[in-house]
């Protein structure tokens, strides 16, 4: 049986999602106080966490960000009532792995959990893989084909960066924090850049990049 946390303060809201997904044969938890969610995620083994997006005490993008600098995985889905990009943005800037307007559907919210479920969580195996590309992680080295490819240093670091965390979308702000790990006001233009030259070299159709663009939101990196 797979287990959820669901940080919700809308009750009869939260009661319908718990017996939903119970049929569904999870466990869920209730919880609807942000202090005692994040304690939650870190006393308890869960598979997935949804929660909304405002919710009293801690703030639910903070929660987010300290749940994943303290090493948690699991896949998060956020919820909220209004339709904002600044919420999405950050919640995806944070670590959370998808986001739902409401009103939705129950079975759309399953069909979401599903999906992340389904995705490997963040890889720190010393090859990352996605299709004929192989990153060695101790040796510094990508092969293309069985074949040593030449990448510059934060060419490297990018997309080692994308496949340790494959199928997540980072902004390119946040892209560049996490990769340059430094301030710019050329950002925008320097991972766009970066994207554009690393494609080239690792791509054999450029109408199946292993590097996505997701309209509106950033980069993501493709397993297959």
């Amino acid at each position: 049986m797979s287990k959820m946390l669901l940080g919700e303060t809308q009750e009869d809201f939260a009661t319908a999602i718990k017996e939903y997904f119970t049929i569904q044969h999870f466990s869920v938890d209730v919880e609807t106080q942000g202090n005692r969610i994040l304690e939650c995620l870190r006393q308890n083994s869960y598979d997935v966490a949804i929660l909304e997006i405002v919710l009293p005490g801690l703030n639910t993008i903070d929660i987010i960000r300290g749940f994943r600098a303290s090493g948690g995985k699991i896949p998060i889905l956020l919820m909220s009532s209004r339709h904002s990009s600044e919420d999405l943005q950050d919640g995806l800037d944070a670590g959370a792995d998808s986001y739902l307007v409401k009103p939705f559907q129950l079975s759309d919210l399953a069909a979401q959990v599903r999906a992340l479920m389904r995705r490997p969580a963040f890889r720190s195996e010393k090859v990352l893989m996605s299709g004929n590309i192989a990153v060695n992680t101790e040796e510094g080295t990508v092969r293309k084909n069985n074949e040593l490819i030449h990448l510059y240093p934060m060419e490297y670091k990018l997309l080692r960066f994308l496949l340790a965390h494959p199928n997540q979308v980072f902004s390119q702000d946040a892209i560049f924090e996490r990769v340059w790990q430094k301030d710019s006001s050329n950002l925008q233009d320097t991972v766009r850049t970066h994207i554009r030259t690393l494609r080239q070299k690792i791509d054999d159709d450029p109408e199946r990049s292993i590097i996505t663009t997701v309209r509106g939101l950033g980069y993501k990196a493709d397993l297959f």
